[in-house]
């Protein structure tokens, strides 16, 4: 039995050392490299919305070679001790290339960055001009403005885009910040003027927080009056994409299935890549919803971001030609398909009164597979229609940090000094961080912060709910129930995670009120947990939890009657330590509770 065990064991960490070999393999080839810190946010991140063709890829070409060379293996040596030591080596690669060891040694090295230069817009007093003007900020997918090179592509790919850069405001000197070049920490970057940095301690992969104390600019015009919109044609579970558009500023979010669902959009029916939909049909959903915010008659922020130009199966367009026969017929058509939605714009009347931003949302993952060895590579980034009071200063060197008080100052509003956050205004005389800081400010926005770390704490200060509980002796098991009577809560593993409860009990009571309910505990350490129940500020239970306790546990908690106010008003408060990494923070999922007077 013992060497069984021990064969299964070895088998498996190598199975699992041989798939991981394969999947970064196939990562690489696919993308390029790609830090560990991309990987921890991808995996596991609605990572079934990356598509059937991506997903199909790596089982072909990742976990099957891996089973395959497992079994091989196995039958080929049969000691267990050197099938772990190649389980090992096969791990080298893996740990080197996504560097991993700088971001273990980069979590607990701190930085001064935020506290030297970090500004927070939550204490900024933005002045607005009288009549605010629109905003429309388009995304293209990996778009770069080095298509533009005939040496590096054969000819100009950008003929449309490298006109309107001509015509209107475009900066050069962008530099692609180190492990930023994938769209959610693009757009971070973008909105807020910090990195995006995967936060293991906090919560991250289990309930709906993604930054909640982080302002950012749409925040900003939705605080002073803006309709917000954001098109996406991908699922918005990926990479939590609408759970940060929700949190910091966007009320209207529109993804794959939104699409569906409110448009009747038949997304498989034009599907172009394997992730979503098409660029012409997200441009055509996105001038209907134009229309419908300038007919509202209040200013507007209306963003988006496309797709057809998304690797790995990039989409052609049927309606664009096929002049090369490769990647570079897609970038073409993304250019026309561009021009055209702008020039639709600008025969509309709002757009007299509105500002134009086009950016690449970040360059290609990698190595650019029409020129890989080509270094310092560049967004495109074109402003049109800005308002008269934002300069032209041109010659930066800049990062997506200073996309958010750019923006801002485009669209006419008063930035003192052209700060936001980590950002610059590049209409300001003041040094980006880029400038200032040169190569170092990649180094720097990799470790550790304290002021970064506050962008993910919860602030949990509330106002008891004191919802009408609706008869005594009534089980309160559905979710969303349960969330009625919490004012902070989340939903995870089929519980409500929430540390009050708060009731207006029914009128009629004897002595004792009893409180049956059961929770689910998560467990990560070993560590003993205890929880201390309070009703309206009595203590009324006192438990320790073992990690090796059955779950669900059940609890009966005894309220004596005199505790209950004139307004027959409960709130119970469940205050627990020692449990480490749990959702909001708190140790016990709320599965169902019954109140009962005796």
């Amino acid at each position: 039995m013992k060497k069984i065990l021990s064969d299964v064991f070895s088998l498996t960490v190598l199975f699992l050392s041989l798939a991981v070999l394969f999947a970064l393999i196939r990562t690489n080839l696919l993308w390029g490299d790609v830090c560990f810190e991309q990987i921890l946010v991808h995996v596991g991140q609605g990572v079934s919305q990356a598509g059937k063709e991506v997903i199909k890829g790596y089982l072909l070409w990742a976990l099957l070679p891996a089973f395959v060379l497992c079994i091989v293996l196995a039958l080929l040596i049969n000691k267990n001790r050197l099938l772990l030591a190649i389980a090992f080596l096969c791990l080298i690669y893996p740990v080197y290339k996504t560097q991993l060891i700088s971001f273990l040694i980069y979590q607990n090295t701190p930085t001064a960055l935020y506290d030297d230069e970090y500004v927070d817009p939550a204490k900024i007093d933005f002045h607005f001009p009288d009549k605010k003007r629109n905003l429309i900020v388009l995304y293209m997918e990996s778009m770069e403005k080095d298509y533009t090179n005939p040496e590096l592509v054969g000819q100009n790919l950008l003929p449309n885009l490298s006109k309107l850069a001509e015509e209107n405001i475009s900066f050069d000197g962008f530099h692609q910040l180190e492990n930023q070049d994938y769209s959610i920490a693009a757009m971070v970057s973008s909105f807020c003027s910090v990195p995006f940095r995967y936060a293991p301690n906090k919560n991250y992969t289990v309930y709906n927080n993604f930054l909640p104390q982080l302002v950012c600019y749409p925040t900003i015009l939705e605080q002073h009056g803006y309709k917000t919109y954001f098109l996406k044609g991908t699922g918005l579970e990926f990479a939590r994409t609408g759970i940060f558009l929700t949190a910091h500023g966007f009320k209207d979010i529109v993804g794959r299935e939104e699409m569906k669902e409110s448009y009747g959009v038949d997304w498989k029916k034009f599907q172009g890549t394997s992730w979503g939909l098409r660029d012409r049909n997200l441009f055509n959903l996105a001038k209907q919803r134009l229309s419908e915010l300038a007919a509202s008659n209040q200013p507007f922020l209306f963003s988006l971001l496309t797709l057809d130009t998304h690797g790995p199966d990039i989409y052609l367009d049927k309606q664009c030609p096929q002049s090369f026969n490769d990647d570079r017929d897609v970038i073409f058509c993304a250019d026309t398909l561009m021009a055209e939605f702008i020039d639709w714009i600008k025969q509309q009347d709002f757009y007299k009164n509105t500002t134009v931003v086009i950016l690449g949302d970040h360059i290609y993952t990698g190595n650019n597979p029409l020129y890989p060895k080509h270094e310092n590579r560049e967004i495109v980034n074109i402003i049109l229609n800005p308002s008269d009071t934002a300069l032209t200063t041109q010659e930066r060197k800049w990062t997506t940090f200073d996309l958010a008080p750019t923006i801002l100052q485009a669209i006419g509003v008063d930035v003192p000094d052209g700060k936001f956050g980590l950002g610059r205004s590049l209409f300001s005389p003041n040094p980006t961080l880029r400038e200032k800081m040169g190569q170092k400010l990649d180094v720097e926005i990799m470790k550790s912060s304290k002021i970064y770390d506050a962008f993910n704490t919860i602030k949990t200060t509330f106002k008891p709910l004191y919802n009408p509980y609706p008869t005594w002796d009534t089980e309160i098991s559905d979710n969303e129930a349960i969330r009625s009577y919490a004012s902070f809560a989340e939903v995870a593993f089929n519980a409500v995670w929430a540390d009050t409860l708060s009731f207006t009990l029914p009128p009629v009571k004897k002595d004792n009120i009893t409180l049956d309910i059961r929770f689910r505990i998560l467990f990560l350490d070993d560590n003993q947990r205890t929880v201390k129940i309070f009703a309206n500020k009595h203590p009324v239970a006192d438990w320790v939890l073992e990690d090796k306790i059955e779950q669900p546990i059940y609890k009966k908690i005894t309220i004596p009657g005199n505790i209950i106010d004139k307004d027959d008003k409960l709130l119970l408060e469940i205050k627990t330590d020692g449990f480490g990494y749990t959702p909001v923070g708190i140790g016990l999922g709320i599965e169902r509770f019954n109140l009962r007077s005796d």
